[in-house]
């Protein structure tokens, strides 16, 4: 077998390439007329197979018709093709090469054979000496030019590339495609101002071509020269005030410097088609964060939501996002409202049903919640979580039985140890909101005895403890234990102060019923729970304004 050194040796053609083609030797094959009708009749059946598709009977045949005429430069240009086109890239340069030898006249698909067999070969310098010999012999050919600066880059051979493409803008001129390779090359080179004037050169001459503007506000951010991006920028905009990547840029260096300009540009931006969605959305999604402490950011947002729903009416991500919206600010209901428009355009999305049945919960709306995760369910039946999220709802409509069978069809799904663990405690709630201490107990031990730390699971089990005399003191420590975990969880901190009721300390109750109310004061529950603990004392103003509370919440 060949080696590759043995091929290339003094027969490659940047020893033969660089001189001129009547230079040549010319090898030609002079043939006798039978040898000739021969050839013809093998060359022209190899031709057929090869428009027939037969390739490997088109091989064999261009094999044989340069056997029959070892200077058919043509015939070598057809192996060459076939045996690229099976990867045999190898092979492909031998033939290729010899064709290029063969030839009397400057044939450039045989060049432009040679470049791609070197490439694919890993030999990127012969890759760019061909195309640069392309460029000679070829001299209008912008092409030539472009594939040699590419390949030179390739091998970070800059400054030939520089010179290949200066050679095209003194051939042709100043143009788009030398001008942006060769600012990709200054810039590469981190010759910054180099690559700024071949922007500014080419944008001289297109003074309304945006993308040159484009291309140097980037530059000038890269290296921190804000202000000159800044500039450029405020040109862009004055050419097009739509452009929605100007007003991006500017959103994200204003957004940068805490400058209330920044919502200005943003809002522009979002207006703006040249701006994907998906990037408008990770825009504005920092101002979630902050919507909650400053009122402004929150006029804002809607401001910007707003903008965005008229933009994108049929996208169920931008009603998601707009739910996560009203999320933040605490309007359950209407942020239910817009997962349910996103859920009329993506019925199938599973994380628009989880969202709708977590929302339902907020808004304590089990019969909904029911109704939700069993249409949850027929979709997604295989999800262990919605059937302990279908059991939770069973138990605070009292369906406790049904709680049961919902927790022993989700087991049968779940892999995960949390799935187990909170079906198991979802399992201990329906036993012990059955009378059933028992089975509640020691589900809720060998639950603890997996995860000690598990939080519904020290919930649940300190409700059992409440259950039970003279186990008050056990019940605070498993509530506390769960406190340090979440500390500003309403539920548990209801249930602490329905334990100070029960040891006949309204004083304490009142005081942890009310922190609860302060966290979530829409549940109906915080607020029955301290009314009864007024009744108890006696306070029936008390106990009656609650009573008018807990109406106007069933009513909302």
């Amino acid at each position: 077998m060949k080696t590759l050194t043995q091929i290339l040796f003094v027969t490659f053609l940047f020893g033969v390439g660089c001189k001129t083609l009547d230079q040549k030797q010319n090898l030609s094959q002079s043939l006798s007329y039978t040898q000739q009708t021969a050839f013809d009749k093998v060359f022209f059946e190899a031709s057929k197979q090869k428009i027939l598709n037969n390739r490997e009977k088109a091989l064999t045949l261009y094999s044989e018709a340069l056997r029959l005429n070892s200077s058919c430069h043509a015939c070598m240009y057809e192996l060459s093709v076939l045996n690229y086109e099976k990867k045999n890239y190898l092979s492909a340069l031998d033939y290729s090469q010899k064709a290029v030898i063969n030839s009397t006249e400057y044939n450039a698909w045989y060049f432009n054979l040679v470049a791609k067999s070197c490439t694919k070969l890993g030999m990127f310098a012969q890759s760019a000496a061909v195309f640069s010999d392309m460029t000679t012999f070829e001299p209008d050919e912008r092409s030539n030019y472009l594939r040699a600066a590419d390949a030179y880059s390739r091998i970070r051979s800059f400054d030939k590339a520089v010179l290949i493409l200066q050679k095209m803008q003194n051939h042709f001129g100043i143009e788009h495609a030398s001008s942006m390779k060769l600012e990709s090359i200054f810039s590469s080179m981190g010759e910054t101002e180099k690559a700024i004037e071949e922007l500014k050169r080419i944008s001289a001459k297109y003074p309304r071509k945006i993308i040159y503007l484009g291309r140097m506000s980037d530059i000038y951010l890269r290296n921190q020269q804000v202000e000159e991006a800044i500039s450029i920028l405020n040109e862009i905009i004055e050419i097009d005030l739509t452009s929605g990547k100007a007003n991006f840029a500017l959103y994200l260096i204003y957004l940068g410097k805490n400058d209330s300009q920044s919502f200005k540009y943003l809002k522009k931006s979002l207006e703006s088609d040249d701006i994907n969605l998906d990037t408008k959305l990770q825009a504005i999604s920092p101002l979630l964060k902050a919507i909650k402490s400053d009122s402004q950011k929150k006029i804002e947002l809607k401001d910007l939501s707003s903008t965005i729903l008229k933009s994108y009416p049929s996208k169920p991500e931008v009603y998601f996002f707009v739910a996560d919206m009203h999320i933040e600010l605490g309007d359950f209901k209407l942020a239910r409202s817009y997962t349910r428009k996103a859920l009329l355009r993506d019925s199938l999305s599973y994380a628009i049903w989880k969202k709708i049945i977590y929302l339902d919960e907020r808004l304590f709306d089990y019969h909904q919640q029911l109704k939700d995760v069993n249409k949850a369910l027929y979709l997604f039946p295989n999800i262990a979580r919605l059937y302990f999220v279908k059991s939770k709802a069973l138990i605070e409509l009292s369906e406790y039985e049904s709680a049961l069978k919902s927790v022993s069809e989700g087991l049968d799904f779940a892999v995960d140890q949390s799935d187990k663990t909170d079906l198991m405690v979802a399992k201990g709630q329906a036993y012990l909101k059955l009378g059933q201490y028992d089975k509640s107990s020691e589900l809720l031990k060998e639950v603890l005895s997996i995860d000690p730390n598990h939080i519904l699971g020290l919930h649940t089990y300190c409700h059992f403890l409440m259950t039970q005399d003279g186990q008050l003191d056990e019940a605070t420590n498993a509530i506390e234990k769960a406190l340090i975990f979440q500390p500003q969880n309403p539920d548990l901190i209801a249930t602490k102060a329905e334990i100070w009721f029960l040891k006949k300390n309204t004083t304490k109750a009142l005081e942890f019923i009310d922190n609860a109310i302060l966290i979530e004061p829409k549940n109906i529950k915080h607020y029955q729970q301290k009314k009864v603990i007024y009744e108890f004392i006696g306070n029936q103003i008390m106990a009656e304004k609650l009573d008018l509370i807990i109406k106007d919440l069933h009513e909302q």
